[in-house]
């Protein structure tokens, strides 16, 4: 009998530790789910990439007041202002942005909430940020563009930057000291990786410019909000871009505590060979982001909204996925 009674024991403690261990990974690893829609996230704290035309040629008021109109409608409340590019001696050209003091004195009177950042832009390789002469013209650069033109604060999207390009954490710091606290930074960076996908994948593929938790932590030290753009990923399956979407939510949200995380989504066209718009859409990045919110793995605290990227390419019909999916109810 008592051989009997401790084999029932051995299997009862058994059985309780695999129900533990089942319920952990599902709390850590898959998550537990709410079923709430959108708007129950939505803070109208959401952003938009806007074109050079708006800083680079005159608008005139009427242009304006529709453009705040259509933010004010959809509740975006943070705009980049494409006014670069950098130029490989870190300068920027003040004839691309002659209109910009017209622009945001015109537009912040329309609406004092919405905040406007210069948007400045470079493929990595062609600026040299290894250069101290170089970084210290792009800082310049900066404080010009933020306290003398007036906008307030600086998006950089320099691509491709990587774990190991502490040439450009440099530049941050550097830009941090330089710009009053109340100027933000922002910094665009492609999807987050973490470093245990490298470690499981890298014996039999190899990745390049990879950004992971080392990158994005790097770059938290001194922006004030992460945009991770979510497309242009060659995914080829809809669900497949769904979960990576609410996954890069999750991950993210929980990596940048203190942080606006704003996880960025297409609504351009054109196709290529790493973007399918049947997979990497308005519709498909809203669901992965409501999914990953839905997730108590995330911490929606840190969530600040979505991103949409560009403004120029947006028809009728993904602003009504938008408001469908994002201010209304959960279709």
């Amino acid at each position: 009998m008592k051989f009997k009674a401790k084999i029932n024991w051995m299997w009862a403690t058994f059985f309780t530790v695999l129900v533990v261990a089942l319920l952990l990974f599902w709390y850590f690893i898959m998550g537990i789910y709410m079923s709430q829609n959108g708007s129950y996230f939505n803070k109208g704290h959401n952003a938009i990439w806007i074109s050079h035309e708006w800083v680079g040629e005159y608008k005139s008021n009427v242009d304006i007041s529709n453009l705040v109109n259509t933010l004010r409608k959809y509740q975006i409340d943070t705009v980049f202002v494409h006014t670069g590019p950098i130029q490989a001696d870190g300068r920027i050209d003040p004839k691309t942005y002659n209109y910009a003091v017209d622009f945001l004195r015109k537009a912040q009177v329309l609406d004092k909430n919405i905040k406007y950042q210069a948007w400045l832009g470079q493929i990595r390789s062609k600026i040299n940020l290894s250069d101290e002469v170089v970084r210290h013209e792009i800082t310049k650069q900066t404080m010009i563009l933020s306290q003398l033109v007036g906008f307030d604060g600086i998006h950089f999207d320099i691509e491709p930057v990587w774990d190991n390009d502490t040439d450009f954490i440099k530049l941050l710091k550097e830009t941090r000291e330089t710009l009053p606290i109340d100027k933000k930074i922002s910094v665009a960076l492609a999807e987050f990786i973490p470093n245990s996908a490298i470690w499981m994948v890298e014996n039999f593929h190899k990745f390049e410019n990879y950004n992971t938790q080392v990158n994005y932590s790097n770059v938290a030290k001194y922006a004030d909000q992460i945009v991770a753009m979510a497309y242009d990923t060659s995914i080829k399956s809809p669900w497949l871009y769904k979960w990576l979407v609410k996954e890069q939510t999750i991950w993210l949200t929980r990596l940048l505590k203190g942080k606006e995380v704003f996880i960025g989504i297409p609504a351009y066209d054109e196709a290529s060979q790493s973007f399918d718009p049947r997979v990497e859409n308005m519709e498909n990045g809203l669901r992965g982001i409501i999914a990953g919110l839905n997730n108590t793995r995330s911490k929606e605290g840190n969530f600040a909204g979505v991103a949409i990227y560009p403004y120029w390419e947006i028809d009728g019909k993904e602003w009504k996925t938008y408001e469908d999916l994002w201010m209304g109810e959960l279709k």
